[in-house]
């Protein structure tokens, strides 16, 4: 069994996409959840951006983000070095696959990097967010959790840690190493509370034995969450999605006798509906596969009971041309659904719409990150083909050697830079304006700490360094 390594990432934004990690940590431990090894790892503000200051102010960055020695690229060399020294392995979070692995798969791809190495070459992906929701689930007493104004338990980290371990310095949460400390003991107590969901989840962290244990159960539980629950679903197996190769389950509180008989438009019709009776269950984002007793112990399971639940699913599994339409139909919808201009993509967008860099571009991109000198580096840059690579390239040089760059090149990512982050438009990125308005907004609210107040006029302070240097460009 391979070992665990814990990440939590701390930004100074929220977006994947255009903000950028400042602090990250991480706890390697054994299968018995015994500490291997583990690292704390902060760096600068990236030049040309513009932080959150809200984001500031949960995570408490500030002061370390301004004071660090390290640049990002830095960073996320050593980052990479304790990536390497413990892989492969079950890397894992809290609401990981939502968040972190995103965040560090777009900053890979940002700094050149390996982007799923996290996730290839025998390490796995897993989230015990979605872990202890299930655990919750199935055994209510297994951890302790807050409720929030409509009933449902509340699961962010900085609730769950102080009431089941009141021993916590909650002034710590919200940095990297606290989360990542807290989530370890929240795994030991789900292991030691929950140990059939805990030995299950484990059991799903790679896509191949994810699909294996999908085609192999006539009848299985998986849960998913909305509407602030988790849910459990007794399942089959029905298809593979068209457009994004996830299995697709059908869920058996439903009778599939008439939706079989459908004509493939009313089909395609029912299945954009409220209500959905047939669930893509994508396999790469750690699903929870359960025996179907757990469902059994639900309704509207319970009620029904094994013997329809397998006549249904046996139907299913009879009529294999109804499971071909729906995963035709499902493909369709998608591609009607998110159909794009993938041209119009910014760089920073164009990740997953864009695919994979071809294999001359990885080549150079290693090459890249084997010299150490910037000039050597900008040499190397120009034979990358990818456009996205070839861009990110050059900011890199712009953050880290900007006079290695030619004046034209400085002055186009200078000027590009202003452009963006002096917007007054609504965009997707922290722009100053924005940054302006949001300490606005705090130092106006009612009853404001001094600490709050003395720590949004630092981030606004810094701000204004931003803006000063920015303007110069227009």
């Amino acid at each position: 069994m391979k070992n665990f390594g814990i990440i939590d990432i701390e930004s100074q934004g929220i977006s994947t996409s255009y903000a950028s990690i400042i602090s990250i940590a991480g706890i390697l431990v054994n299968p018995e959840l015994q500490e291997l090894d583990r690292f704390e790892l902060y760096c600068r503000n990236k030049p040309g951006y513009v932080p959150d200051p809200y984001s500031l102010w949960v995570n408490k960055g500030f002061d370390k983000m301004i004071g660090s020695n390290l640049s990002h690229f830095e960073m996320m060399k050593q980052l990479h070095q304790y990536i390497k020294k413990w892989s492969p392995c079950i890397w894992t979070g809290w609401n990981s696959i939502g968040f972190d692995f995103i965040m560090l798969q777009k900053e890979n791809y940002k700094s050149l990097f390996p982007i799923y190495i996290t996730n290839t070459q025998g390490s796995e992906h897993s989230d015990f967010l979605q872990v202890a929701r299930t655990s919750k689930l199935f055994f209510p007493d297994c951890i302790k959790t807050g409720l929030s104004d409509k009933g449902n338990a509340i699961f962010k980290l900085d609730s769950l840690g102080p009431l089941n371990f009141p021993d916590l310095d909650t002034k710590k949460f919200h940095t990297a190493i606290q989360d990542c400390e807290t989530l370890l003991r929240v795994m030991k107590k789900l292991k030691q509370s929950a140990g059939e969901i805990f030995e299950s989840s484990k059991l799903t962290t790679s896509k191949l034995s994810a699909r294996e244990m999908i085609k192999k159960e006539k009848i299985f539980t998986t849960t998913f969450y909305f509407y602030g629950k988790s849910r459990a679903f007794a399942a089959t197996y029905l298809t593979d999605h068209s457009a994004y190769g996830w299995p697709v389950i059908f869920c058996l509180e439903n009778d599939p006798k008439d939706l079989i008989k459908l004509d493939y438009n009313s089909l395609k019709e029912s299945l954009q509906k409220p209500g959905k009776w047939a669930r893509p269950l994508p396999i790469n984002k750690h699903p929870q596969i359960l025996s179907a007793k757990f469902a059994l112990q639900k309704e509207p399971y319970k009620t029904i009971g094994m013997e329809t639940l397998l006549e249904r699913a046996n139907l299913i599994h009879n009529n294999k041309e109804f499971g071909e339409k729906v995963g035709l139909a499902l493909g369709e919808i998608a591609d009607e659904k998110y159909k794009k201009q993938n041209d119009l993509l910014s760089p920073e967008d164009s990740l997953y719409a864009k695919g994979f860099p071809p294999e001359e571009d990885l080549q150079t991109m290693k090459n890249f990150h084997e010299s150490n000198d910037w000039t050597q580096k900008n040499e190397i840059l120009s034979k990358i083909k990818d456009e996205r690579f070839f861009y990110f390239g050059k900011r890199l040089i712009y953050q880290n050697s900007p006079k290695t760059l030619s004046a034209e090149e400085y002055k186009k990512i200078y000027s590009n830079i202003a452009e963006k982050i002096l917007s007054t438009e609504e965009v997707r990125w922290t722009t100053i304006p924005m940054a302006e308005s949001l300490i606005d907004n705090i130092r106006n609210e009612k009853d404001i700490s001094d600490d709050k107040l003395n720590y949004m006029n630092k981030v606004d302070e810094y701000i204004q360094q931003i803006r000063v240097f920015y303007e110069k460009a227009s």
